[in-house]
């Protein structure tokens, strides 16, 4: 239930031996204990709430008197009038009257920003009261830290009595005069603190998906970490074509969240094949238990994902790599000035479908995140992969993704081939050269080998040995990271003896770690 949505509830009086709530909560500072006025009147304060928050306590504490407790909460409809005029337009929100001892009374009443609160209390029975602890005349008073003025306010009747104020017993404040303690404790509203719900389209290895073919399956994952103890969890996830407002295709997915663990999940959803082909936004709705116990549902950001049909070819762009060739660095620079050299005339080379990313709203940069971005392919074959920030023009501002992106290497990518022999000794140029975290190195041994790769540096000190001792014959292949080393000129030693023929192999590369 929404907090706006949930309606007041008149608290039940559950009393606790040792005089306290079952959980924590916040206290409303108020003034101190200054004396004891006996009368046949009530007092209390009122305030103005700076924000939203449930009233989960209220009491009048043991140095107001020994008799039992009566409270009044009530919300104005009007600002609160002031003496010398009576005030009948408020909402009682909760009233306990002849309530044994000076434990806290537990209640749930939700307090929205604005909202002009008035606290009545007293101890005593019919007739006189014993209720004037009195604080200053105007108390400074805080929820949650957010500065908060408690006024007086009061009524020249009893509410002991089993009747509280209201028709009868109008209400005033009184600025000049002091306050009567009556303590209140309070909570945040019902919710679902923000950062504990996730969600993203994937294939079934949990990899992120950006595209997919219908009629086809992806998979919804997801992530629920609150609350702590257990609850029903409910996926709502609904596919709407960009342009539309109506879902074209929706699913529910069913799970719970275990006690004292996160939920972390991953469900298969199967696209039909009527929805056609587009970009879509993907949004979850996730339901699960507010801080009060309640089902609610919240509604994520939503992600893209982009429909294809079976067998149709896209562009997947990394934003910066535009010649296609699974890294960024001078060649594309040198690509893009051909590209758009050679276009001259040529309009549509330089124009053609934009790529389409929700998260673009918040974020200007999210055409240039080192990631795939599929994309509709253009006129010219070249032109997707050429327009790096995705916005349907290749022009100057394409640069920026090269510049953003340089040096980086696709996930996975292997060596590019050399020419070297295969039937001699050999040390390949590592790959990617220059590279910010991980190189692959390649070599040949043309029989088994007595093999030495050391890495270097430019003071000639051994920063890695990557291989020692016998190798088979083959082309091998070694990984090199650059993990907490500092960037600079780094040199590869090879040093190799064929076995059986006893030949001797040496080689020295350069390598340039970046970051």
């Amino acid at each position: 239930m929404k907090p706006w949505l949930r309606r007041v509830f008149v608290c039940a009086v559950l009393l606790f031996a040792a005089g306290e709530l079952a959980a924590q909560p916040y206290m409303m500072p108020n003034g101190p204990h200054a004396s004891v006025y006996t009368a046949s009147q009530t007092r209390g304060f009122w305030f103005q709430a700076p924000t939203s928050f449930y009233i989960v306590g209220v009491r009048v504490p043991a140095e107001a008197g020994t008799a039992n407790q009566n409270i009044q909460v009530m919300r104005y409809n009007t600002p609160v009038t002031v003496w010398g005029t009576t005030g009948y337009d408020f909402t009682t929100l909760g009233y306990w009257y002849n309530i044994p001892g000076s434990n806290i009374i537990p209640c749930q009443i939700l307090v929205n920003a604005g909202d002009i609160i008035g606290v009545l209390g007293a101890k005593g029975n019919t007739g006189s009261t014993q209720s004037h602890s009195y604080g200053n005349a105007y108390v400074p008073s805080d929820v949650f830290g957010m500065p908060v003025t408690l006024t007086r306010h009061g009524t020249q009747y009893v509410i002991n009595d089993g009747v509280p104020a209201g028709s009868s017993k109008p209400t005033w404040t009184e600025p000049a005069y002091q306050i009567a303690r009556v303590e209140l404790w309070y909570e945040p509203p019902c919710n679902i603190p923000d950062g504990n719900l996730f969600f993203w389209i994937t294939d079934a290895s949990g990899n992120i998906k950006n595209f997919t073919e219908v009629p086809g399956t992806v998979y919804g994952q997801y992530e629920v970490r609150y609350p702590a103890g257990a609850a029903n969890v409910t996926v709502l996830v609904e596919f709407t074509r960009i342009g539309e407002t109506t879902p074209l295709y929706s699913t529910t997915l069913n799970d719970v969240k275990p006690s004292g663990s996160n939920l972390f999940s991953r469900q298969m959803i199967n696209l039909p094949n009527t929805m056609p082909p587009g970009y879509y936004n993907v949004t979850a709705t996730i339901t699960t238990l507010n801080s009060c116990g309640d089902p609610e549902a919240v509604k994520l950001a939503p992600i893209s994902l982009m429909v294809i049909r079976p067998g149709t070819v896209l562009c997947r762009v990394w934003p910066g790599d535009v010649n296609n060739d699974n890294m960024v660095n001078y060649s594309d620079r040198k690509d893009l000035n051909v590209y758009i050299h050679d276009a001259n005339l040529r309009s549509t080379w330089l124009s053609g479908p934009a790529r389409y990313r929700i998260d673009a709203v918040a974020n200007p940069f999210a055409f240039y995140n080192w990631e795939e971005q599929p994309a509709i392919p253009w006129d010219t074959p070249e032109g997707c992969y050429m327009d790096a920030d995705g916005n349907g023009v290749v022009n100057n501002f394409d640069y920026i993704a090269i510049k953003l992106n340089w040096l980086k290497v696709r996930p996975g990518t292997a060596p590019k081939a050399n020419s070297f022999s295969t039937v001699s000794f050999d040390l390949d140029q590592n790959h990617p050269n220059p590279f910010t975290g991980e190189t692959m190195i390649r070599y040949n041994l043309p029989e088994r080998s007595e093999t030495n790769l050391q890495v270097v540096d430019m003071l000639g000190r051994t920063v890695a040995t990557l291989v020692q001792g016998p190798m088979e014959a083959g082309t091998q292949h070694v990984a090199f990271s650059g993990a907490g080393l500092s960037p600079g000129k780094y040199l590869l030693r090879f040093h190799t003896v064929g076995l059986a023929s006893g030949l001797t192999f040496s080689k020295t590369v350069s390598m340039s770690l970046v970051k």
